[in-house]
């Protein structure tokens, strides 16, 4: 499990992502993307907490982006916060119905709520739609073996 969650995780890719200080300087304002990218380069960085500060306050003002719902997602099922999982990928599955890993992600929430019925049924919807991400294939696999 905290492999898939490694897998996941922002990598600093050594000044590929450019900083909204930067965008600033060249009198362009930033993007929705471009804030989003600078806060996960600052989540790579020394300044995780800031990072994820300034993604939540992305979020809050661009509640249908797709992107800032999906790291913050992400980074809550990092830390376990199970209920906070599942509040971000129900509005990543209302923005992108069609985005097969909510389900995923859904299921393992649900599955560490203790509410199986709902886990199982998110697993299989997984299952039913992912075809080529064979590790979280594998990972939801193994999940719906462990429901009764």
């Amino acid at each position: 499990m905290l492999i898939v969650l490694l897998f996941f995780a922002p990598r600093h890719s050594g000044g590929m992502l450019t900083s909204a200080e930067e965008m600033s300087e060249n009198n362009e304002p930033p993007s929705v993307e471009n804030q989003i990218d600078s806060a996960l380069a600052m989540i790579g960085s020394e300044a995780p907490m800031q990072g994820i500060l300034f993604l939540r306050q992305i979020a809050e003002e661009n509640p249908s982006n797709f992107r800032a719902q999906l790291n913050l997602g992400r980074f809550s099922a990092q830390t376990g916060q199970w209920e906070k999982v599942v509040e971000r990928f129900e509005k990543v599955q209302s923005i992108d119905a069609e985005f097969a890993e909510s389900n995923y992600w859904l299921g393992l929430a649900k599955f560490n709520l203790a509410r199986s019925a709902e886990a199982k049924a998110h697993f299989e919807a997984f299952l039913d739609s992912e075809k080529d991400n064979e590790e979280l294939r594998n990972e939801a696999q193994i999940m719906l073996n462990q429901i009764p």
